[in-house]
């Protein structure tokens, strides 16, 4: 009678299974994206594509997820930085679809995605249109540290792997944190006033430009312990064109350089040999710094953004990060995020490190 009775219970319980496992089939799951949209999907999608505007934050954030190699088959042509960050990482990556620049719908709607990604900035260029055709769009804005956080987490949920998305969140927010805790050692009355400049080209001649108050850049800035002597004027919603005169009147106690598109090795080499810009005190105390970079720059929004505080803190406070060894921490960086061995670490990323790296 008792075996009778366990008999029954393994075969409710075995039946209460079996319809769980099939609901969870039917209905699969939902993501609520960056702009706060629900997407249903009946599983984890097979077939990726990554297309738009600013596209690098988050295909280099996609790739965070090991999936990402087998599930991704097209990314529009990336032209910022070096270039060649993802077919360093990823072996199969010829194999993919490259798109071209500012892509249209019909190539896209022609691969049969299971999903699009792209920036929540897309919508209206882009996203609406794909989404008019059935195609599923998840938006992702990966801008600020607080959004890497909750995007990741949407990518995590998305490929049904929460587990690397805790991981990853949980990895940024302890480095984040242990540098904070080591500038909270220094008195807030002695932070040293920073000044972030974007070099361009623009027309053949050479502009400065300053980020927003709201911008990654800004936000390093003040996590890394300084007090940045723009933010009055980085107030709008894009890069602030700045002369000579105003970076002078600033005089800031350090001068950050970054370039997107021009080696800044050789923007820093340029600005040191112009006299207008030996006459800064901080030029002529040894405190302009190029930003590193290896194919992108450190300072972006990518998921470099933690190099980048990391390295920015320790030119601040270089007695606080002392014993900080900052090449084992970029080889670490990519071997837990990325998945590289050394040897393709020494192959594809050491050889493209630049800016004022140890």
């Amino acid at each position: 009678m008792n075996y009778s009775i366990k008999i029954r219970k393994l075969g409710f319980f075995l039946f209460c299974m079996a319809l769980f496992t099939r609901s969870a089939a039917v209905f699969g799951f939902e993501i609520t994206d960056a702009l706060g949209r629900t997407l249903s999907f009946e599983r984890a999608p097979e077939r990726i594509v990554v297309a738009g505007r600013g596209l690098v934050m988050v295909a280099d954030a996609l790739y965070l997820f090991s999936e990402a190699r087998s599930r991704v088959i097209a990314v529009e042509k990336i032209t910022l930085g070096k270039g060649g960050f993802l077919p360093a990482i990823d072996p199969a990556f010829s194999m993919k679809t490259e798109l071209p620049i500012e892509v249209g719908v019909e190539p896209i709607v022609s691969l049969r995605p299971d999903a699009v990604l792209m920036k929540s900035y897309m919508q209206q260029k882009l996203g609406q249109r794909l989404e008019a055709l059935d195609v599923p769009v998840v938006y992702l804005e990966f801008e600020t540290p607080r959004q890497y956080e909750r995007d990741l987490m949407v990518l995590g949920t998305l490929l049904q792997n929460r587990a690397r998305a805790e991981y990853l969140v949980s990895h940024f927010r302890d480095r984040a944190a242990q540098v904070e805790k080591r500038i909270a050692t220094h008195p807030d009355r002695e932070r040293p006033r920073v000044l972030f400049l974007y070099y361009s080209e623009r027309g053949g001649g050479r502009a400065f430009n300053v980020p927003p108050g709201s911008w990654m850049q800004t936000i390093l800035v003040e996590r890394a312990g300084g007090d940045p002597v723009w933010t009055e004027i980085g107030a709008g919603r894009g890069w602030a064109r700045v002369s000579f005169e105003q970076i002078a009147a600033w005089d800031a106690d350090y001068i950050f350089v970054t370039s997107y598109f021009t080696d800044v090795d050789k923007v820093k080499a340029v600005l040191l040999g112009d006299p207008l810009w030996i006459s800064l005190r901080a030029v002529r105390e040894g405190r302009l710094f190029a930003f590193p970079t290896d194919y992108y720059s450190w300072d972006m929004p990518s998921s470099r953004w933690i190099l980048g505080l990391t390295w920015l803190a320790g030119k601040l406070y270089p007695h606080l990060f002392a014993d900080v060894d900052l090449a084992a921490e970029i080889q670490t960086f990519f071997r837990d995020l990325y998945f590289l061995d050394g040897e393709t670490y020494d192959q594809h990323i050491r050889s493209k490190l630049g800016g004022d790296l140890p």
